[in-house]
């Protein structure tokens, strides 16, 4: 008897338990292949040395050579931009990482004993995603966070500085976690849908990086602005960035961006359920 015919026979308290001790079983599972996964750390590490340095590297440069700049630079001048634009490359480092929680089980063959031992594909996903999730949002959290002490610690003193209770100050940086949390999620689908390790990242960088390079460079016409904002970047771009000219408002890129991970994760489920391991 398959094990959902088993679960339709028991009563619903009882089919609750089982659903819930499966899903549990499920994500102890996962968690003990992702505390396995070789590659963790050393990107964590790397994205958390990547992020602080080059936030700490620019900011220190600004107020070296703060009586350099021109005054039309210091009235355009935003600590929070300045802080934070290592976003633009850090975001891969979470993408990839996302990407490789999934394509190492496909390149070392364990995907298919995964599926063996839970056929509900949508439920491995499911824990999969949780987990990464969980893991991008606290190291995205500590990057950011620490970026932006140790950054507008070095301006401090010699150039104009955020305040953590300043206004919209906080938003922002919270707005850089979610982006990097959702590039994470979203290279856990693209992995889904990719499979091998090469085409995972290929896409991780055309999604957050090659993309919207490319599109920024075409004419601004209405074509331009009812796809080019709409793109993850750009909706990350929107909600850590302090002035976003040509994008959408904080609000709605949060909104959006949510919207792209439940559509890769859509996408991903889909196509765990009809296509072989």
């Amino acid at each position: 008897m398959s094990s959902s015919a088993s679960l339709a026979v028991l009563p619903p308290p009882a089919r609750t338990a089982s659903r819930t001790r499966r899903a549990r079983a499920v994500l102890t599972a996962e968690w003990i292949k992702l505390r396995s996964l070789r590659s963790l750390p050393i990107t964590l590490v790397v994205a958390a040395v990547f992020g602080i340095g080059l936030a700490a590297l620019v900011c220190a440069n600004y107020a070296a050579h703060w009586k350099d700049v021109s005054a039309a630079d210091r009235n355009t001048f935003d600590p929070l931009t300045v802080n934070f634009g290592f976003l633009r490359i850090g975001v891969l480092f979470f993408g990839v990482l996302g990407a490789l929680v999934v394509t190492s089980e496909y390149g070392n063959g364990l995907i298919r004993t995964t599926f063996a031992a839970t056929p509900q594909r949508g439920l491995v996903l499911a824990a999969k995603a949780a987990l990464l999730g969980a893991l991008a949002l606290a190291a995205s959290s500590v990057v950011c966070f620490a970026a932006f002490f140790v950054g507008q610690g070095l301006l401090s003193g010699h150039v104009p500085t955020a305040h953590l209770g300043g206004p919209g100050v906080l938003g922002h940086i919270l707005g850089a976690v979610a982006y990097l949390t959702a590039a994470g999620l979203c290279g856990v689908f693209l992995g889904v849908l990719a499979r091998g390790t090469a085409v995972a990242m290929t896409s991780v960088f055309a999604l957050f990086l090659m993309l919207p390079v490319t599109v920024d460079e075409l004419p601004h016409t209405a074509l331009w602005r009812h796809t080019v904002p709409y793109l993850p970047s750009n909706l990350g771009e929107a909600i850590w960035h302090s002035h976003t000219d040509g994008l959408l408002t904080a609000g709605p890129a949060w909104a959006l961006l949510a919207l792209w991970v439940v559509g890769l994760g859509t996408l991903a489920a889909l196509w765990l359920r009809h296509h072989d391991a």
